[in-house]
């Protein structure tokens, strides 16, 4: 088990490398020549641009480096391998004499978060955290961080990267100076093992660089064992992956494959899965019949996954061992409520030791990062509360809100984007996000250019589970419940009569951010409240599901929310700000 304290020093000198490089301390060819971020479509990419842009004005970004994004093209999913084939097509187009001898960051972020449904309209790679190499990072400047010092130790190359995790490494134990692909390798719990990429190693694990014998995505125990993947002849621990990396010569035998199906791809093609697993020594065709561990049902059939085999047998795959090194997914809102409120190492360790930092006014409170006192506690991430302490339980996350004063935030609950009137009370266990939304899209005709919805559910609802109204859970009652006690008919609810959390019509339009969470909290009371009769509340509701105000968002109106909160609380905290928001 690494030290929270040494992975914790770890992170610390890299951030006062990121510094350094902001300041222009550090030279232009020690950083990535270009970041390449990926988005899931046009739209999501200009909401991508205009933080990019905001960020570096604000001067959080390194000026060295360009910054890009790329949507996947129009059609079915391509998932992370085909945004990657995408990004080097792009790539190739744009960079056409210099393009050898750069080394590029590619960190795939496309994709509506479900699961986090917070990050739906700015993205997980733009999600506030908690801790940073400055105050006020966004997972983007934590990404960067991370991964400052590899450009040079690295070929010229591509890294790969996931938007939606931490890794807390030793870079001086990488080595990217191999043709064909290194990867991290972190040595992890069988437990983790089961739901990553393992490594197949020889048994000689005394070089911190060495070449991997085959590896093999999301494994069960029987297939570890006849692998050869688990350590020290125990069942206990194995190697499993994080972020990869690969030279232009790999890049190439790639595009050769994306060039030779005319640049189209039609079905869901995992850069994990169906990359990784075509390269070393041992493997073979064995996983491409395996739909086992597939994305969704357009993933890669088997004769695509043949073809990707075909395309990078023989090249390397090298894996930079790390024995003492943390894997931090940052995917769910439990998993956002556990990190962020002190319940594990995860401030410590992402913080690089300085944990969270507290900032309290006379006029209230007002913070990128507050927080209450003592473990576990509760986390405001850019946001301001207007009472002195707020009445915000221990283990709350509160991100980009204004909390009205005598508003309450019970335990375990989560608000994002949102404006809570006074005396307010967000239930135990409750995840609030309002969204501002284009009424006419939504069949609404408030006479006003900007509407909002609230999505409000209970923090361990499963969006993605799919059923009828009698079997489908909302904050721990039965859509057919909730909907009789709102007074819903339960056909309008889903057009074919069954669906999910996404697609059900449960959430009202209203005319201001705080109108839509006094009525999303009013429409929760009356639905999760026991023995209660049928009410009229959303008569007269134009309702909708998290998929259709998705659909309707109204982007310029809720990224200017978020840069008022953060506006308000860098005028609040002054000079206590350090020059940065």
């Amino acid at each position: 088990m690494a030290d929270p304290k040494v992975l914790a020093a770890m992170q610390a000198k890299k951030f006062e490398r990121y510094r350094a490089i902001l300041g222009g301390k550090e030279g232009p060819s020690c950083f990535w020549d270009v970041v390449l971020i990926t988005a899931a479509d046009e739209t999501q990419a200009f909401l991508f641009e205009e933080q990019l842009r905001d960020r570096k004005q604000r001067g959080y970004l390194p000026a060295s480096s360009e910054y890009r994004v790329i949507s996947d093209p129009p059609g079915p999913k391509i998932g992370n391998g085909g945004a990657t084939l995408i990004a080097l097509n792009w790539l190739r187009s744009k960079y056409t004499t210099s393009l050898h001898s750069m080394r590029v960051l590619l960190i795939h972020a496309g994709g509506y978060s479900q699961r986090t449904p917070n990050h739906s309209v700015c993205g997980k790679i733009f999600a506030p955290l908690p801790v940073g190499p400055l105050p006020g990072s966004c997972m983007l400047e934590m990404c960067l961080a991370m991964l400052c010092d590899i450009p040079p130790k690295a070929i010229p190359g591509v890294m790969v990267k996931c938007g939606d995790d931490v890794i807390i490494f030793d870079s001086d134990l990488v080595d990217f100076s191999r043709p064909g692909f290194s990867a991290l390798a972190h040595r992890s719990p069988v437990e983790v093992a089961f739901t990553h990429g393992v490594f197949c190693l020889s048994n000689d694990h005394q070089h911190a660089a060495m070449q991997c014998r085959r590896f093999t995505h999301k494994p069960s125990l029987e297939r570890m064992r006849e692998y050869g993947a688990l350590l020290d002849g125990k069942e206990e621990e194995a190697y499993t992956d994080s972020s990869f990396f690969f030279d232009w010569s790999a890049a190439a035998k790639l595009l050769k494959w994306f060039d030779e199906s005319n640049g189209k791809i039609e079905c869901e093609i995992d850069a994990y899965g169906d990359f990784l697993q075509a390269l070393g020594p041992e493997a073979d065709t064995s996983y491409c019949s395996d739909s086992s561990n597939a994305l969704s049902e357009e993933s890669a059939s088997t004769s695509a996954r043949i073809k990707v085999f075909e395309v990078l047998r023989g090249v390397d795959l090298n894996v930079c061992l790390l024995e003492e090194s943390r894997f931090w997914h940052i995917g769910t809102l439990p998993e956002l409520l556990h990190h962020f409120c002190g319940l594990d190492s995860f401030l410590e360790e992402a913080g690089g030791g300085g944990g969270g930092q507290k900032y309290t006014l006379q006029n209230g409170s007002h913070g990128l990062l507050y927080y209450s006192n003592g473990p576990p506690i509760a986390a405001t991430v850019s946001s301001v509360i207007n009472d002195e302490g707020g009445n915000v339980a221990a283990q709350a996350v509160i991100e980009m809100s204004v909390i009205g004063r005598g508003a309450k935030v019970n335990e375990g609950s989560f608000v994002s984007s949102a404006i809570l009137p006074e005396s307010a009370v967000v239930p135990p266990a409750t995840f609030l996000h309002t969204l501002a939304v284009i009424p006419s899209t939504c069949g609404v005709n408030l006479k006003l250019e900007v509407g909002y919805v609230t999505h409000i559910l209970g923090v361990h609802d499963n969006v993605k589970a799919r059923g009828s109204a009698a079997d489908i859970l909302w904050a721990g009652v039965t859509i057919e419940k909730a909907c009789h006690r709102l007074g819903i008919d339960t056909s309008s609810v889903w057009e074919k009569g069954r669906g999910s959390l996404w697609d059900a019509r449960l959430f009202p339009v209203a005319s201001s951010r705080q109108e839509s969470a006094t009525l999303a909290l009013a429409f929760l009371a009356a639905a999760t409240q026991t023995g209660a009769t049928e009410s009229k509340l959303a008569q007269g509701q134009v309702l909708v599901s998290l998929e259709e105000s998705l659909a309707a968002k109204h982007a310029i109106a809720q990224l200017a929310h978020r840069r008022d909160v953060q506006n308000e609380v860098v005028a609040a905290r002054g000079s206590q700000a350090g020059g940065v928001f």
